[in-house]
Formats: C-alpha cells, structure tokens, sequence
C-alpha cells in the first residue's frame, strides 16, 4: 500500500465535521437568498406580459427596471444595519434576522398584486441579500481552521447559484403564486436547523465571554476532555484572545472602533484591496450576463427556449462553484484568481469579436455556436475563482477588529455598483454595442489578474497573524 502525504489523521478528520455541518447549515440561507435573486428569470417576462398576474395588469418597462433594481438599493441600506447589528448583537442573531426580510420577500409575492408591493418585496430582499452577503463569509472565517477555511468559505456562491437554479427551474415549471408558497420554505428550514450552531468563538471573546467561547470552540472542534484535547483548546484560546486583542487588553473599551484603527498601513490596504475586488466582481460581466442570458443566446440564432437557456447557466454556475470547493485549498488563491481572470477575459473576449464581426455585416452563421460556448465557458470559469475568491479573501486579508465594518463597507460598495450594472448596463449596450461590453468587460478581468499578482498576497492555510504580516510586506519568523 502506498502511504498517504497527507499530514492530517483520520482522528483529526473528524474534528472537521462540525465546521462542515456549521458551514452547510448557514448556507441554507444562501441557498433560501439564491432563490430570491433567481425569482427574476422566470417572472419578469410574465410580468410585463399580457398575462401578467397583478391586479394592475403588466408592469412597463420603466416599472421593469425598478423590480430589477431595487434589490441593490434595499442590499446597500441594509449591509449598514446588519454590519453595526453584527458587532452588536453577534453574527449568529443577525444571521437569524436575515432570513425574515427573506420572508417578507416571498410574502410580498404570494399576496401582493400590486407593483408597489413587488417594489417592497425587492427591497426587503435586498436587506436579506445585505445580510448573507456580508454574514455568512464573516462567520465561516470565524469557525474554520485555516486549513479548510477556504473550502468552507467556497460554500457561499455555490449554495447561491444552487438557489439560483432552483429558483429557475421551479418558476419555470411552476405558477408565479405557487412558486412563492414553495420557496418561502427555505428561510424557516434555515432557521430550524442554524438555531442549533454556537455563536463564533471570535465574537463571544470580544464581548468578555471567555467560557461561552471556549464551549463554542470545543464544539467546533470537537474537542474532548482528553488531556491532549485540553491543551489544543487553551492554546487554540491564547490565539485568539491575543488576536482580538493583540495589545493584551481585554475590556470592552478596546474593541471599540476607533479612528485610529484605520491608521496601520495593512488596515488601509485591505479596505482598498476590498473595494477593488467587489468592483471586479461586478464588472466582470458575469452578474449582467445571467441577466441577459435570452438575448445572447437569442443573437446568435439559438434555438433554446429562454428559460431553459437559463437553467443551462444556472446548471454551469453550480458545475463551477463545486469545482471552486475543491480546489480552492488545493491551490494557490492567487494562482486560481489570475488564471480565472485570464480565462473570463479570453472568453468575454470571443463573444465581443464575434458581435462585432455580426454588426460589421460579416456571415457569422458557421461561428454561431461562439456566444453560446463562450457564454459558458466564462460562467463556468468564472464561478471556480474570481467569483466565489472575491468573498473568500476578503473576509481574510480584514484585520479581526474591523473584520465586520470593513466588511459591510466592502459590501455596501459591492451593491452600489450592482445598482449600476444592473439599472444602466442597456444603456452601455446601447452607447458601446454588445461587443463593446464584453471588451469593457474583459479589460476589467484582464485589470483585476494584474492587481491580484501586484498587491494581494497569498492567503490560502494562513493564520489571521501570518496574512496581516504578509498585508504589511513582512513575514513571520
């Protein structure tokens, strides 16, 4: 038999399964905020439809764009309210919150048949949005080893596109009102089952409460009262304390944020590696291409019905988010990011010339298959890295203290330039054409591979310690 090389036991491996269970368990709220951002597909074309199912009849075009729109303005107030109620009340109570704008959401759909009430119901998904967005990153960083965290922190888009799909397929098989009574499911299931998991160890030393954190890691790691068990508890503890407090302070007074918290160059530089990322995130097309998903496949003479091609997406989306899982702690992150950056502005590349060739007068028939695969090969490519990536190293590369401020700072700016994509990108197409688009885009993935070599330092089985001295141009001895 040959001998493993790996350095972790079986009896190691098992104190992983709650940090698993935890992960999966939170996620069920990505997978209930997945299916909120999914209901758009299938529905707005009925919407707008003579067959619209409003007691106001069909929504106009400019009504449109609002239902569009309106998550990204609920997601930006509320990633104020659930940074300052993460710090306030704990991540795990404001997890629990944001699931009853999820609620709302679904119950704005079953009972409402007014545009104004789809307006409400778009924005309290964006409060739900603002609070799985900036939450579930933040709590999984809290719980998991460094060797796993960035398999755990993968979870994240893969349980959203999961939601995504099953929101496609659902409304695409299901009646508009039905779909609602079904999906709203999810957030109670998530409820039921999250309500269980401990409050991060992390947290629970902040506010003072040594032995709540102390059981809280016990369970997360599956400790026991053997005496080797006992010493890895205290010496994972001393970590932490010395994190959350690195100046040897332990009263309330110090985990206050304060203005002089911004002041070490690391701290800087996370937050404007941070507000790069969420903007390429954005504007690496990805999130304006699922939207237009009918219109691409529809300009390059493919036959699919619209809704099928989207559940095509949705299915490539989950195929590449599982990927991201088990690969992202087997290679570098900044090798995955630059490679997936370099293949999403390849892809977006192709379908730009090959709109630009059609709009030139060319015969493009024999090439028609090029948006489709190239469609897909970025949503593929593009879910193993730089999306899920965006998430994972930035809840890393934050200091401890201003993890969850920097983090809804970073997330308010993700959803401001959302709100911009998502409202104006027919006005880019309209100024730049489509292949004009995909050449902005792909120069903004081309950008981002180059900024992630430059500045961003690898992070992939860190400690908090040893990533904000690599943050700092030093290197732990």
């Amino acid at each position: 038999m040959t001998e493993t090389k790996l350095p972790i036991s079986i009896k190691a491996d098992r104190r992983l399964v709650h940090q698993y269970l935890a992960a999966i368990c939170v996620n069920i709220i990505s997978l209930a905020q997945g299916t909120a951002i999914g209901w758009l597909s299938p529905f707005l074309p009925l919407l707008v439809s003579a067959n619209a199912p409003l007691h106001t009849g069909p929504v106009t075009d400019i009504e449109a764009t609002w239902i569009a729109s309106l998550l990204c303005v609920g997601a930006i107030f509320g990633t104020v309210l659930f940074g300052w109620s993460a710090d306030k009340f704990g991540r795990k109570f404001s997890l629990c919150m944001a699931s009853i704008p999820l609620l709302g959401f679904w119950a704005c759909i079953a009972f409402g048949g007014y545009v104004e009430l789809l307006y409400l119901g778009r924005v309290l998904a964006g409060l739900g949005a603002a609070g799985v967005f900036l939450l579930v990153p933040l709590y999984i960083t809290e719980i998991a080893e460094d060797r796993i965290r960035g398999s755990l922190g993968s979870f994240f888009i893969l349980f959203i596109n999961m939601g995504t799909l099953v929101s496609f397929v659902v409304g695409s098989y299901v009646s508009y009102h039905i779909t609602s009574y079904i999906l709203m499911v999810l957030p109670i299931v998530f409820l039921l089952c999250f309500m269980h998991f401990p409050e991060t160890p992390q947290h629970l030393i902040r506010c003072n409460k040594i032995e709540a954190a102390e059981c809280s890691l016990k369970y997360l790691r599956g400790y026991t009262t053997s005496p080797e068990h006992v010493e890895m508890l205290k010496g994972e503890m001393t970590t932490m304390i010395n994190q959350v407090y690195p100046n040897g302070k332990d009263s309330s007074e110090d985990s206050s944020i304060k203005l002089a918290d911004f002041a070490p160059f690391s701290t800087k530089k996370a937050l404007l590696i941070g507000m790069v990322l969420v903007t390429l995130n954005q504007f690496s097309g990805c999130f304006a291409l699922i939207n237009y998903t009918a219109n691409i496949f529809a300009e390059s003479g493919s036959d699919l019905d619209p809704n099928l091609a989207a559940i095509i997406v949705g299915a490539i989306q989950i195929f590449g988010s599982y990927v991201s899982t088990m690969v992202v702690d087997r290679f570098q992150r900044k090798g995955l990011y630059i490679g997936t950056a370099f293949g999403s502005a390849i892809g977006l590349a192709a379908m730009g010339v090959h709109g630009y060739l059609k709009l030139s007068g060319y015969d493009v028939s024999a090439i028609n298959w090029i948006p489709v695969a190239s469609l897909s090969f970025v949503i593929f490519i593009a879910s193993c890295g730089i999306l899920p990536l965006t998430f994972v190293i930035l809840s890393e590369i934050l200091p401890q203290k201003l993890r969850s401020f920097g983090g809804s700072l970073c997330t308010t700016f993700l959803w401001v330039v959302s709100f911009i994509v998502i409202k104006y990108f027919p006005v880019m197409v309209e100024v730049l054409g489509m292949h004009g688009c995909m050449w902005t885009f792909a120069g903004c993935c081309m950008f981002g591979m180059f900024f992630n070599a430059l500045f961003i330092p690898e992070t992939r089985g860190k400690s908090i310690e040893e990533i904000t001295l690599a943050m700092e141009g030093k290197s732990k001895n």
